[in-house]
């Protein structure tokens, strides 16, 4: 039992769904992390193998058990009720300086939540920051492995809203608050399932319903789908029918309007790069 007050580095929250294949490798590298002090949580969302087995194999670990609904959250605001209530377990009576959602299949390298943690440590103004994942190149905190100051989190609610794009919301909320978010580059982390791979028609769709939440210029939207349909004009149409959905749920006005005056002071410096090279 935790002691009143007692104050703990870093709780880390694993939503869960049928992952006996991969969490336990997940685990393993998280308990082999060179810090100590992580408070970890792992939210099973239902799952129909072994995934609750396995994870009572492993010490230390608080296992939430949710009923099976039927469906993988993935990609929809409901995966964002579940992470939920990880950050709902967390003891009140510990004061937690960060907090990282982390995937069921994300492993990660010994020295990784340290390294964060120090960097965070000394730039107080950044609110949110991640590694890279292997193979790709992120330019914004990823919604696996994204270590979120406590205190920055705790002001909006401590919660995801319950609304499509609720992983980037937390990244412009941060910018809105005058918050930084980084990346650190050179800090590698793995993934048992490539990331691409995993996404379905639903993902995609989510994805067009998202930009639209969120209030993204329409000129970004195009541009974001324009190039998915390169790769993947399936999934560019997918993203096409949740972006002209009628079931959208929008974001508040001045968090939509604030995402909207980035993007374009990024846009006109795009251009003035390209004319003036």
């Amino acid at each position: 039992m935790f002691m009143k007050n007692v104050k703990s580095r870093v709780a880390t929250i694993i939503p869960a769904r049928n992952e006996e294949q991969f969490i336990g490798e997940t685990l393993t590298a998280l308990l082999n992390q060179d810090i100590d002090d992580n408070y970890i949580i792992v939210v099973n969302d239902g799952s129909e193998d072994k995934t609750q087995e396995v994870v009572n194999s492993f010490p230390n670990i608080e296992l939430i058990n949710i009923e099976n609904r039927g469906f993988d959250a993935q990609g929809t605001p409901i995966l964002a009720r579940v992470i939920n209530q990880g950050l709902e377990k967390l003891v009140p009576e510990v004061s937690y300086d960060y907090i990282m959602i982390l995937g069921s299949d994300h492993i990660l390298p010994s020295n990784y939540i340290r390294k964060i943690v120090d960097h965070l440590d000394h730039n107080r103004d950044i609110a949110i920051c991640s590694g890279q994942i292997k193979g790709e190149k992120s330019k914004v905190p990823r919604g696996s492995g994204r270590i979120v100051r406590s205190d920055f989190w705790k002001s909006i609610g401590l919660q995801y809203p319950l609304k499509f794009g609720f992983e980037t919301y937390l990244l412009i909320k941060a910018q809105q608050l005058g918050y930084r978010i980084d990346v650190l580059n050179d800090l590698i982390s793995l993934t048992s399932r490539p990331t691409r791979k995993s996404y379905k028609k639903e993902t995609y769709i989510s994805y067009g319903k998202s930009l639209r939440a969120l209030g993204y210029i329409q000129l970004y939207s195009a541009g974001r789908i324009g190039l998915i349909s390169l790769k993947n004009p399936k999934g560019a149409f997918y993203m096409l029918q949740g972006y002209t959905s009628s079931d959208i749920e929008f974001y508040e006005e001045d968090f939509r309007s604030f995402l909207r005056y980035i993007q374009y002071g990024r846009l006109k410096q795009f251009i003035k790069s390209f004319l003036f090279r």
